[in-house]
């Protein structure tokens, strides 16, 4: 809610050698289980009290994303377009009720495909939040093998930042990205350094089972297998020896199983 009269805002406290402010823009209608999935998978990368979730639905309980017992993230109703104005210190902008405390402007970066310069360990000094939102979209492949998508971090990018940075060619899962500048801020790993999967097969650990190979994938049920073309995971070695991508606990089911029912183009 926007609330009349001062539009001082409770400014983030100093870091005092801390990691930075990691800030999501929810970006979807209500929380689907894909995206509760990736949410927890950040909590469990990001420490609670540098991870803010903007616009967050009505009604949902941010401790689910926990551990029981653990710290919840941050939560805000109120999405950047909102807070930017006393951020950047305007005279006669309104206060926002309840506003989290914030950097200001010139401290915070965008996460943007489109930004000239990518993240880099250095980084860590200069910006004081990094903004996560809409990085993903719906991929589609160009005649060329190029990927693109529906460019949904534009809504962001249009609020005018000051700083942005990219994290490569490829589109990411949010939590993906997350996991990503966590590495690169937070461990001081380039880019270049991290070991990255581009485009993997997610396949069903169970499809192997006898009654699997022999029924096979029943009709409008779950796949063996699905490819997540277009898309760049951070990557571990598995129980094989082999890598493959680093995913939220429970998101290799959910895929499996919805593979038939368009998931992808809701992540």
């Amino acid at each position: 809610r926007i609330a009349a009269g001062s539009a001082a805002m409770p400014r983030a406290p100093k870091r005092n050698g801390r990691g930075p402010l990691y800030i999501v823009e929810h970006m979807e209608e209500g929380l689907e289980e894909w995206c509760r999935l990736e949410y927890t998978h950040m909590c469990e990368v990001v420490p609670a009290d540098r991870l803010l979730f903007l616009r967050w639905p009505s009604g949902q309980d941010p401790a689910t994303l926990c551990a029981p017992g653990a710290s919840s993230p941050r939560t805000a109703a109120m999405g950047l377009r909102d807070l930017r104005p006393a951020m950047m210190g305007d005279e006669g902008a309104q206060a926002v009720e309840d506003a989290p405390a914030m950097p200001s402007w010139d401290r915070i970066c965008l996460l943007d495909m489109d930004a000239e310069d990518e993240l880099d360990p250095s980084d860590v000094v200069n910006f004081d939040a990094f903004v996560f939102g809409g990085i993903l979209g719906n991929v589609h492949e160009h005649e060329d093998g190029t990927y693109g998508s529906d460019d949904r971090t534009r809504e962001l990018r249009d609020l005018g930042f000051v700083h942005r940075r990219h994290l490569g060619p490829l589109q990411m899962t949010t939590d993906t990205a997350v996991l990503a500048c966590n590495l690169v801020l937070e461990e001081s790993k380039t880019l270049a350094e991290i070991q990255w999967i581009d485009s993997p097969e997610i396949a069903d650990p169970d499809a192997a089972a006898p009654e699997r190979r022999e029924g096979g994938a029943e009709e409008g049920g779950m796949s063996d297998c699905v490819c997540m073309e277009g898309f760049r995971y951070v990557a571990r070695r598995g129980r094989d020896g082999e890598w493959e991508p680093i995913l939220p606990r429970g998101m290799r089911e959910l895929l499996i199983r919805d593979a038939n029912n368009d998931i992808l183009d809701q992540l």
